[in-house]
């Protein structure tokens, strides 16, 4: 126990640091450092000389309490007694080791810096201080020989000299030439790592030895075709702009790079459509964002619709003679165009209005609706927009354009839904369908000959609208999120089967 008066001495603590201004003492750091309280205010006038001594006054940005403690730095040795367990600083004593009676600072100068040298310097200094040493030495050696010994000596050591520099020369040009040769090893191995990548990537540089994978992928039956159209629509595929960006002034502006090439957006275009990839899942093949995914579609579904739609797909009368295969030419002659109806299914919009629009009791779901014609020959030369599933067959055909499209004399074959005599009256245009029932329930022999005839020469607009549902997206249900481009889409994919095998064989 200390005796009364004297300062009790504290062990340092994490929490412990010295008052004393410009001293560091921190009982984290400094453990050898011991902390003690300043006298209680019964000794008013000891504690007087205590702040007195620090050169620090109370007030608002200094205030003495429990734990404001002076360091070991600022006492003597004599200024303590040690008692049998701990030692304690001696009654009346005030701290008087401070840096500005002193001249020593309470915490320790920090070294300078190291100065730090490139290995390659340091390397020559020391080649520098062994060829300085070693010529001393051969110096002094060549000194205390006779002068003609020594010039012998000297100009044996210089082709010494000569023929040791030409040996490492050459071993470092040696040396060179082979990290020379492991550079171009290892740039051929990564062209190599790179044309692979190129190839296991999903696009279509994978699959083009593949006719099979690109047909699947792309509804072209070979990779010579789908190069052949792409370099059909190349020339036009640099001025295409992407929607959602407003350029005002694009002459001489090169745009952000593209993450995927052309031919490879042309091919994510024809997934999609082909074989109905989610926007998701593209994003993951193509190594793309799901956004980036959903303006690129949108912007070669408007692409090809103004650049495929450009194409005059309406044969004239003469070209339909020319190509007309016997059936028709024996038993419909005037036949210029087939023409059915197909529905598509798309999701139930929110609205009742739409929704009442849209639903097909025919199909006892939402659908749009299109109207498609082909020559007799098996090419398109019609496609409409697409309608609400509401409307009827006729309607459609009436509000299509097609009629204005026909010529006197020309010839309609549709299936019996289509009543059109009405809407044909007046134009010199006449229609093929098959026959109604009779009201006695039975149809007459010719009757059934010529439902026979046209339902095997109708049949080929069935084949095509077939041909367009092995498209995916439009044989599953159209998503509400592309209904601004799905009359883009209907076409565009409807012009494309003219580049698959023709539906009628010419025959020989």
């Amino acid at each position: 126990m200390a005796t009364e008066g004297e300062v009790q001495l504290q062990v340092g603590k994490k929490d412990d640091y010295c008052c004393v201004p410009r001293c560091n003492g921190n009982g984290r750091i400094h453990l050898e450092l011991s902390f003690h309280h300043f006298p209680s205010e019964k000794k008013r006038e000891f504690r007087k000389k205590w702040i007195h001594a620090i050169r620090r006054d109370e007030g608002p940005f200094f205030k003495i309490g429990k734990n404001t403690v002076v360091c070991s730095r600022h006492f003597t040795a004599e200024d303590y007694r040690w008692t049998l367990v701990r030692k304690c600083l001696k009654p009346d004593v005030v701290p008087s080791v401070f840096e500005w009676n002193t001249g020593k600072p309470d915490k320790l100068p920090r070294k300078p810096p190291t100065e730090r040298k490139i290995l390659a310097e340091r390397t020559n200094n020391a080649v520098d201080i062994e060829i300085s040493l070693t010529h001393s030495d051969d110096e002094q050696n060549f000194s205390k020989q006779d002068p003609e010994i020594a010039s012998n000596e000297i100009s044996v050591l210089a082709h010494g000299d000569e023929n040791n520099n030409g040996g490492k020369l050459e071993i470092l040009e040696q040396h060179i030439q082979e990290k020379e040769d492991i550079i171009k090893a290892k740039d051929k191995e990564i062209e190599e790592l790179r044309e692979r990548l190129r190839i296991e990537k999903f696009g279509v540089n994978r699959f083009s030895f593949d006719d099979d994978m690109i047909d699947f992928y792309t509804g072209f039956y070979s990779y010579e075709l789908f190069l052949a159209f792409f370099e059909f629509i190349k020339p036009s595929v640099f001025y295409m702009k992407s929607v959602y960006y407003n350029v005002k002034n694009d002459h001489g502006i090169r745009g952000r790079p593209k993450s995927l090439e052309p031919i490879d957006e042309l091919f994510m275009f024809l997934c999609r459509v082909r074989c109905g990839f989610l926007s998701e899942d593209l994003a993951v093949r193509f190594n793309i964002h799901k956004s980036s995914v959903s303006r690129k579609l949108i912007t070669w579904a408007n692409f090809l619709y103004l650049l495929l739609g450009s194409i005059n797909i309406w044969p004239n009368r003469d070209k339909i003679q020319i190509h007309m295969p016997e059936d028709f030419k024996l038993l419909y002659p005037n036949t210029r165009i087939i023409i059915d109806c197909t529905e598509i299914y798309t999701e139930r919009p929110s609205s009742l209005a739409l929704g009442s629009k849209t639903f097909s009791s025919y199909k006892s779901h939402n659908t749009w609706k299109g109207l498609v014609g082909i020559a007799p020959h098996g090419a398109v030369t019609f496609i409409s927009s697409l309608y609400s599933g509401c409307i009827s067959d006729v309607a459609i055909t009436e509000h299509s354009g097609l009629i204005e499209l026909l010529e006197p004399g020309d010839q309609i074959m549709a299936d019996k839904g289509f009543v059109l005599d009405r809407v044909l009256t007046g134009s010199g245009v006449s229609i093929a369908t098959p026959h109604f029932l009779c009201a006695d329930g039975q149809f007459t022999q010719s009757q059934i000959e010529d439902n026979q005839k046209i339902a095997s020469l109708r049949i080929h607009v069935e084949r095509h609208i077939k041909k367009v549902k092995e498209y995916r997206l439009f044989n599953s249900v159209i998503p509400l999120s592309i209904a601004g481009s799905v009359n883009q889409l209907w076409t565009v994919v409807n012009i494309l089967t003219l580049f698959k095998r023709p539906l009628i064989k010419k025959k020989n």
